[in-house]
Parts: C-alpha cells; structure tokens; sequence
C-alpha cells in the first residue's frame, strides 16, 4: 500500500506480546496507553525491486523443531501488527509469513516463484504484500499475527485482503508435482481463527479455490484481491492460520498451503481503488449451501449448514 491507514477503535490491543515460542503466559496488569490501530500494509518494510524477504526475523530466537532442526523463530512488524516468521537455516526454508514485492503471477522454481502471488502486486496496486507458508495437516493452526499497542482485551481486526499464491492457483488449474489438478467437488480454503485474551477461539473460512458447484462455471480459484471480514471474530489479541482442501497424500495436503495478504486490520472501504470498488459493488448474498460433510443442499436442513457468500466467504449456522 501506498498510505498508511489507521483507524480509532474502542476495544484495546493486548498489554504485552505472547513470546514467540508461546511460553509466556504472564498477565501484565499494568497502565498501558491505547494507540489507533494502523493497518499493516507491509508498505513500511523495505524491499529492493522485485525481491522478498523471509527470514530470519532481527529478534529471532533458536528454537527446536522437528526432525532435529533448529529454527529461528521472530517477528517482524508493519503497522500495529507482529507478523510471525520461522527460518531454519540448515535447509534455508521458512515457515509462518514472509513479504515480497514479486510481479510474476506464474509457478516453475520453488526456490523463487514460492513469493509470487496470483494478482502481480499488493492490494489496490501497491507494491509489497505478506506472504503466508503455513501447515501442510489439515486444520493444524499456525500462529501468525500478533496484536500490538494495548491492553490485555485485545481489539476487533476488521478484516483483510487476500488472495491466492502463484504456487496454488499451479496446483489448482494444472496439478503439480504431488498435488493433482482440480475437478468437480475439489475445494481448498484458509481458516483464520482469532485467540482471545480468555484463550477462546472463533474461526471464519474461506475458500481459495472451491469446485463443489454441479455448474463448472461457478468453479472458482481467486486471482484478484479480495477483502474478508473477520470483525464477527471478535475481539482478539493473535490470529492463526489454517488449511484444509480435498486434495491430500501421506504427508498432508498437496495443494500448496500458502496465502497472500495485505492491509491487516482495514475495514472493506479502505479507497476508491478500481479492485476495491469491484469487491464493494457487489451485493453480499448467499450462493450455495452444504451440511457439514460437504453435500450440497437446495434449502435449509435441520443442524449445521456451511453458507457460501457471493464474496467467498462462508458462514456456520444452526437451523433447528
């Protein structure tokens, strides 16, 4: 993003950051003073043309991870938001968010293509963007953002603008390597649940590429940025990142589980930008329906039933 937004909110930030290896659970009860939320726009990282950054984090932490590694676990930050970053340097790999200001939208090199997204640039054709590399489990959650600047109630974040990576929407339209290329009923979605101060949790899904429609010209893969709403998640002080598909093997998920991201924290009107004005001229409504395993349904049934919205989204409600 070009302009910095903030936004003067009511609910309060947490009083002091969670450590990033989550052993900290010290309640700090002493005055702290509420700044505005700035959205984070990634704009405020500093990026050489065409260039990415992932790790690791200037307060980077060794810790231990799996099969023996040892990871440098930090944060970095744009606007009012700590973004979680994990590098392991004996593989040079990473995991948690990264940033890039990467203008293909195409897939061939893992080791350089996995920062392009699907759009070309940030959101409302700003330059940088955030870029998510999370669990390959299905639902298995990764902390991801972190809420700065407040006190222990946490803060409503309104939303955000998402789209696909290059490296999904290859998987999606074409298959590659072990991930197999979308037909009818494939689906993949991001959930992105917000951990209040109590520890509770709530969850909004959306779905990244979504095949279920019996009509192949509802079949969707997002390319475009798209704003999601997360203010029904109430208020939080993190937010994890999951992914959950129909494509899977041995080890996971196949479709790569990454997610591009921008303007944490805005509300949907954020500019008069041509992509945002696409996205707000549409009036939300409801687009499909399922039960709970994922069977399509033609009217409301009794339990749960997952609602798709005209914007992506879905929604969980109860009919009794």
């Amino acid at each position: 993003m070009k302009k910095i937004y903030s936004y003067s909110l009511s609910a309060a930030f947490v009083a002091a950051l969670l450590s990033v290896s989550s052993v900290a659970n010290a309640q700090d009860n002493s005055e702290v003073t509420v700044k505005d939320a700035a959205v984070a726009t990634f704009e405020d990282l500093t990026l050489a043309p065409e260039s990415h950054w992932a790790g690791p984090a200037d307060n980077a932490v060794e810790v231990e991870g799996s099969w023996g590694s040892k990871n440098m676990v930090g944060t970095f930050k744009s606007g009012s938001y700590e973004f979680v970053n994990s590098f392991t340097p004996a593989w040079s790999s990473w995991t948690g968010c990264s940033y890039s200001n990467m203008t293909a939208t195409s897939f061939a090199d893992y080791k350089t293509d996995q920062w392009n997204s699907a759009a070309g640039h940030g959101a409302e054709g700003s330059a940088n963007y955030g870029v998510i590399y999370g669990s390959s489990t299905p639902n298995e959650q990764m902390e991801i953002i972190k809420v700065v600047d407040g006190d222990a109630e946490g803060r409503i974040i309104k939303g955000m603008n998402i789209t696909n990576s290059a490296w999904t929407v290859e998987c999606v339209k074409n298959g590659n390597g072990s991930a197999h290329k979308f037909k009818k009923d494939s689906w993949f979605k991001v959930t992105f649940t917000g951990v209040k101060a109590d520890k509770s949790t709530a969850s909004v899904d959306y779905y990244l590429a979504d095949y279920r429609s019996t009509n192949e010209a509802d079949w969707t893969c997002l390319t475009d940025w798209t704003w999601v709403d997360l203010s029904s998640l109430g208020k939080v002080v993190s937010l994890n990142v999951s992914f959950d598909g129909t494509d899977k093997g041995s080890y996971g998920l196949n479709t790569s589980c990454y997610v591009c991201i921008d303007n944490v924290g805005c509300e949907k009107n954020v500019s008069t930008g041509i992509t945002a004005n696409k996205w707000n001229s549409v009036e939300l409504r409801e687009v499909a329906r399922y039960t709970i395993d994922g069977k399509r349904i033609s009217a409301p049934q009794k339990g749960i039933n997952i609602i798709r919205m005209s914007d992506g989204s879905t929604r969980k409600v109860v009919v009794k």
